[in-house]
């Protein structure tokens, strides 16, 4: 019986600048989660409820201009910090958690990729899944809603569409960088899913339990924490007795180091140094 030869196939392609190779991981982020029913199930259910019926209410009734009330009624509501908490969860879980049960961190890292720019990749991937979610709809409203206005204000509708974007980002990358690091911890993404939405849960539980000693127990809650903020943004004043230094305390914390931790889990690896 005679023997097939084995033979040469070369590559075919361009290969990528080491500086923009963390935007290669960023597409593989992005396109692995769009193929994931669970989450596109969330993101177009949450979609439906949360942003397309107050699009058609608002745009339908009669209205002078975008104001910071509509969009106000829209954040707060509660069901959007229901369906952000679930969809950063499914987002977050194997972020980190499957490149470790598969090794493929040592793949990432070893002479092809920094750390710091893998984590980048990470992060702009599971940031531009959310947006999907909670940058998108939020800008589409505002607009829907100015382009059906009768006033002739539209300065004002603008402002609000502006105020908007900046509530929208902060929205987009507040529960991204604690998931991150949960899901660096294991090497079981079911795990880090459930941690992730526990932690928050827990959080809330909390902030409501001991909020009637004092209301600045409220910022333990992610929840009210992006609430206050929503105000701030818009304008609006804050509850008497809420700590403004603890907003910003409480948000650095949720921000900076779970980051600062995920970097560390990464270079605890020894390698890519």
């Amino acid at each position: 019986m005679g023997l097939d030869p084995i033979r040469y196939k070369p590559w075919i392609g361009q290969r990528t600048e080491h500086a923009k190779r963390f935007l290669v991981i960023t597409d593989h982020v992005f396109r692995h989660k769009l193929r994931s029913k669970w989450l596109l199930g969330i993101i177009v259910l949450g979609s439906i409820l949360v942003w397309v019926f107050p699009i058609l209410i608002f745009s339908l009734s009669p209205h002078d201009s975008l104001t910071t009330e509509m969009m106000l009624e829209t954040l707060q509501n509660d069901l959007l910090f229901i369906f952000v908490l679930i969809a950063a969860s499914l987002v977050c879980a194997d972020l980190i958690s499957e490149d470790l049960r598969g090794n493929s961190l040592v793949l990432y890292l070893y002479r092809a990729l920094r750390p710091e720019r893998y984590l980048l990749g990470k992060v702009l991937g599971a940031l531009l899944v959310m947006s999907l979610f909670t940058f998108i709809p939020p800008i589409a409203l505002g607009i829907a809603v100015t382009a059906t206005q009768t006033g002739p204000d539209y300065a004002a509708s603008a402002e609000v569409i502006a105020r908007t974007v900046l509530a929208a980002v902060l929205t987009t990358i507040f529960f991204v960088p604690m998931g991150m690091m949960l899901s660096s911890f294991t090497t079981k993404r079911t795990y880090a899913a459930v941690g992730i939405f526990m932690f928050f849960f827990t959080m809330t539980i909390v902030a409501g339990i001991f909020s009637e000693s004092d209301i600045n127990w409220q910022l333990l809650g992610p929840g009210n924490l992006l609430n206050y903020w929503y105000d701030v943004i818009f304008g609006e004043t804050l509850p008497k007795g809420l700590s403004s230094a603890g907003i910003a305390i409480m948000t650095f914390l949720l921000l900076v180091p779970p980051l600062m931790v995920t970097y560390w889990r990464i270079l605890s690896k020894g390698v890519g140094k």
